[in-house]
């Protein structure tokens, strides 16, 4: 041992406690749901996939286009008005009616889905003569002509034949399965807002697509107003068979009417019906009659008499009571119409006024004493006691009106009594002519009515007008619409963009192992000591062949062979984080495992042990995989057969001691550059030992579950500055389980993207059930594809090889590494 290393052990001392650091003991949370950082490692890992997907969803597309026909699509505008246009002013229901309709919203709908109806494109296919050559014109492809070729449009009057049955018309198989292929190509939208509906029609032909669609928009207004001719014509066949029976009709009532006047010559004195009808010629009355009967009217004008007599007396009296209580109060009497209405009244009222305004004049010039005042006053005493004269001398005159007015009453209640006598036995008679006058009114009013509905029929018939029109007429067009390669070519490269990520999202998914440093922290809960990335072709042939060693055992002694490397540094980084995890005392015994087998444990092993060994410690490797021990094979000369070596097994079975069975493999020079050029020499060299599995032991659990395997630690502490352990897996046999408790830090040695997280979660809780939990991870073999940066933590390649550290010293140091024979036991 070199003056400055540790004070050993003593024997009895047993290895320190197997705390982890607090820093890292708490669990870490799972993650849950969507993890965008690992799925941007995946996708830049599988970014080739993604490649080629995008790279065949082109190649589909333009297969797509390959293969696809072009076709054109056509577009005409219809419009649709409010009301029907009309050249005969009229106000009838149906009319109000047809205008409420077409208002609506659904009259919109209804030609939106006339214009698909298979019939009407059944009189398209016969108007256009698409059913002669079997509808090769319809269904062919397109003729091939180039976007600027001129073409000739088809006249919008170009129908060849013209279907002039409307109802009971048959079309033919042919003309049924053509108009059902049309209706796949034809549709109309109704244009949000207004009462526009869109006519599109799509063929491969752009010429047959623009003659699609003007002959349907033709065919359809051709077929409403056809509709409608023959809607007028049967409705004017029927109006006038109906106006020949309403005539025969009127004909009758009014014969009946004119016997029953012969019969009876007096009901001509009624009114109502008898008038309206006798107005007609050979009714025997005359045109410009009164409204009422003879007799009625004279009853109703003997009534009317009566009544204003019997008023005006009423009048009278009321106003002769009023002249008796104003006694001689002349301006009560005054007040009173029939008085104040008076001749002599009234001029002696005007005489009053006109006296009384003169000395109201008089007195602006004089006073009262003065002549010509005293003269005025006379005369207004004179003109008062006229007015009272004439104001006294009408009651007499009233009470003769009153006398005269209850006269003519009394004459005018006889004449009504004996008029009214008259009027019932005229109206008893005339019961009969009355109801004939009624049904003969009714007829004529039916008869009229009608002869003006064959006259606005009649006139409107012929009219060619309908509320559809064509707003906007169908042009060729120049462009296909489908498939149009740009969206294509698009969706093609966004549809395999699309798979690529699904299958990099699903293969990410279904991949149940760790692949990174954050996806192994979050999913196990431990920290991740180191990365070790994966050794590349180029390293390995570059990793100089030791004094005799095979070059496959060279590659497991990276550290040494390729100091420069990423690899070593990675596991330099190792040796960093296990320093700090505590006392140095309690950082002397370390062992290494893995869940399943060709993790890499005994790679990190031997490579953990010799970067403790270039900072001057002697280190002991101990090959505790008893069932298939390897490092012996690690350490073995090129030239040197394989052959039993004495190690673990010959130790616990007593057969050996510890420093005949460790042998001295490697003498590394220090890189510790504090050491002084005058302290002793040995000091700045490390060594490495190994101790072999030795001999097949058919119960290794046997050994390992007693006190000697502890023993055998105790001892490597006390002898060495720092013991590594390379372990079996954990789930393959249980000799790691009876180890672990021994050792003060364990390590999980796990493969990137191989090592399944059950199989993991399983060897911890094997572990945590032993009393030891890991101190953490080391994540081997972690790819170095592209994108690698983003799976962290191992140093970048080629930094610091221009002229650092390890550029030529450890080519000039390493003759110093010395290896010894496999059977030979180096000094301890």
């Amino acid at each position: 041992m070199t003056p400055d290393s540790p004070a050993p052990a003593t024997p009895e001392a047993s290895p320190a406690p197997r705390t982890i650091n607090p820093a890292i003991d708490v669990m870490m949370e799972p993650q849950r749901g969507f993890n965008l950082r690992q799925f941007w490692h995946a996708l830049l890992e599988r970014i080739w996939i993604v490649g080629l997907c995008v790279l065949a969803g082109l190649f589909v597309a333009l297969g797509y286009l390959g293969r696809t026909p072009k076709t054109y699509q056509s577009h005409a505008v219809l419009e649709v008005d409010f009301q029907e246009p009309t050249f005969v002013a009229g106000d009838d229901s149906p009319m109000r009616m047809r205008s409420m309709f077409l208002a609506s919203q659904e009259a919109l709908r209804t030609i939106e889905q006339n214009l698909t109806n298979r019939q009407m494109l059944a009189r398209v296919i016969r108007a256009e003569g698409l059913a002669d050559d079997d509808g090769k014109a319809l269904l062919g492809a397109a003729r091939g002509q180039a976007p600027n070729e001129k073409v000739t449009p088809v006249p919008s009057n170009g129908a060849r034949t013209q279907p002039n049955a409307v109802e009971g018309m048959t079309f033919t198989p042919m003309e049924n399965a053509l108009a059902g292929a049309l209706s796949t190509m034809v549709k109309a939208t109704i244009r949000r807002g207004t009462r526009l509906i869109d006519l599109f029609v799509t063929n491969g032909d752009p010429v047959m697509a623009q003659r699609l669609a003007e002959a349907v928009g033709r065919e359809y207004i051709r077929n409403a107003i056809e509709r409608r001719a023959s809607f007028s014509n049967d409705t004017l066949r029927y109006l006038v068979e109906e106006e020949e029976r309403l005539k025969a009709n009127l004909q009758k009532s009014e014969a009946a009417v004119a016997e029953y006047k012969e019969k009876n010559p007096d009901a001509l004195q009624l009114g109502g019906g008898t008038v309206a009808t006798g107005s007609q010629a050979g009714s025997g009355s005359g045109a410009g009659g009164p409204r009422g009967g003879i007799v009625e009217d004279k009853l109703q004008d003997l009534s009317t008499k009566l009544t204003a007599a019997k008023t005006d007396r009423l009048r009278l009296e009321g106003e002769l009571k009023q002249i008796e209580e104003a006694g001689d109060d002349i301006d009560m009497l005054v007040a009173i119409p029939s008085i104040s209405g008076a001749q002599l009244v009234g001029e002696a009222r005007r005489n009053d006024t006109q006296i009384q305004a003169d000395i109201a004049t008089l007195a602006l010039r004089y006073k009262e004493k003065h002549p010509r005042m005293m003269a005025a006053k006379a005369a207004l005493r004179e003109a008062n006691d006229a007015l009272r004269r004439a104001a006294k001398a009408q009651p007499p005159i009233l009470r003769n009106a009153i006398a005269q007015a209850r006269t003519t009453e009394a004459n005018f209640e006889t004449a009504l009594r004996e008029q009214q006598g008259t009027a019932m036995a005229l109206n008893r008679a005339a019961i009969g002519y009355q109801e004939l006058a009624r049904q003969a009114e009714s007829d004529r009013a039916l008869y009229e009515s009608v002869l003006r509905q064959i006259k606005s029929t009649d006139l409107t018939k012929d009219i060619k007008t309908n509320a559809v029109s064509v707003a906007e007429h169908a042009v060729i067009p120049r462009l296909p619409v489908s498939p149009i390669p740009s969206k294509t070519i698009i969706f093609g490269l966004l549809g395999g963009l699309v798979v690529g990520l699904a299958f990099v999202f699903g293969a990410d998914t279904l991949d149940r192992s760790v692949r990174t440093v954050d996806q192994a922290e979050a999913v196990l809960g431990l920290p991740v000591l180191a990365a070790i990335p994966e050794t590349k072709d180029s390293e390995s042939k570059k990793a100089r062949d030791g004094k005799g060693a095979p070059r496959e055992a060279a590659k497991y002694r990276l550290v040494d062979e390729a100091p420069g490397g990423v690899i070593a540094e990675g596991f330099r980084n190792l040796r960093a984080a296990l320093s700090l995890l505590g006392p140095e005392v309690d950082r002397r015994l370390f062992l290494f495992t893995s869940a399943l087998p060709d993790e890499g444990k005994s790679f990190t092993s031997v490579n953990y042990a010799l970067a403790l060994a270039q900072q001057g410690h002697r280190v002991l490797l101990i090959d505790g995989d008893l069932r298939r021990p390897s490092i012996h094979k690690i350490f073995a000369k090129k030239d040197s057969s394989e052959g039993a070596e004495v190690g673990v097994v010959d130790y616990l079975v007593g057969n050996v001691e510890l420093k005949q069975a460790a042998r001295l493999v490697a003498t590394v020079e220090s890189e510790s550059l504090n050491l002084s050029k005058s302290r002793d020499p040995k000091a700045t060299t490390g060594q490495l030992f190994i101790l072999a599995g030795g001999q097949m032991a058919p119960n290794p659990a046997e050994l390992l579950s007693g006190d000697c395997f502890k023993k055998l630690v105790s001892a490597a502490v006390r002898e060495f500055d720092r013991v590594v352990v390379d372990s079996a897996p954990i789930l393959a046999v249980s000799d790691t389980l009876l180890m672990i408790p021994h050792a003060q830090t364990t390590c999980m040695v796990v493969r990137a993207g191989k090592s399944p997280r059950n199989a993991i979660s399983r060897a911890l809780s094997l572990m945590s059930a032993a009393g030891v939990r890991p101190a953490g991870l080391v994540l081997n073999r972690l790819p170095r594809r592209r994108g690698a940066g983003y799976y962290y933590y191992y140093t970048s390649d080629g930094y610091g090889t221009a002229g650092g550290a390890y550029a030529g010293q450890y080519g000039r140091r390493h003759s110093a590494t010395s290896n010894v024979a496999s059977n030979g036991a180096g000094g301890v």
